[in-house]
């Protein structure tokens, strides 16, 4: 009986630690391989807030139905000014931002998404779904 409980209870550790959320909250961890796993064209809001938390920042695109969410992640006690409209690429050069994630949705639905990060060569990259799903990785 002892040994199914211990077994019990570290299947549900493994399960614990294997989870994409941080540990400090419930918002997902956005790393590249998260984004190109669930990043998808035509996701509701609903959708996008399930998958990726509610932890964004957002405002009006260029167009009355566009409009954009912005995902991202700061270190310490690092502040900058949030914008839709501007990347602070030195901070994430600097590593003071990790990434910024921008999801454009046209009426309510998906219809792009910009990953900008630091890569492990310290130079500045995108990763972009396009509108017909199609996806991008190149060096900025």
């Amino acid at each position: 009986m002892k040994r199914i409980l211990l077994t019990v209870l570290l299947s549900f550790l493994l399960v614990g630690c294997s989870d994409v959320y941080s540990e400090s909250d419930s918002s997902p961890i956005l790393d590249k391989e998260f984004i190109e796993a669930n990043a998808k064209i035509g996701q509701t809001k609903d959708e996008v807030e399930e998958i990726f938390g509610t932890e964004y920042f957002a405002g009006e695109g260029e167009f009355e139905t566009n409009e954009v969410w912005v995902y991202d992640k700061v270190n310490d006690d690092f502040e900058y000014e949030k914008s839709i409209q501007r990347v602070p690429f030195d901070a994430i050069r600097e590593g003071n931002v990790d990434y910024q994630l921008y999801i454009n949705f046209v009426e309510d639905e998906a219809f792009m998404y910009l990953y900008i990060y630091r890569g492990e060569d310290g130079e500045l990259w995108q990763y972009q779904v396009n509108p017909d799903g199609t996806t991008q990785d190149k060096k900025m």
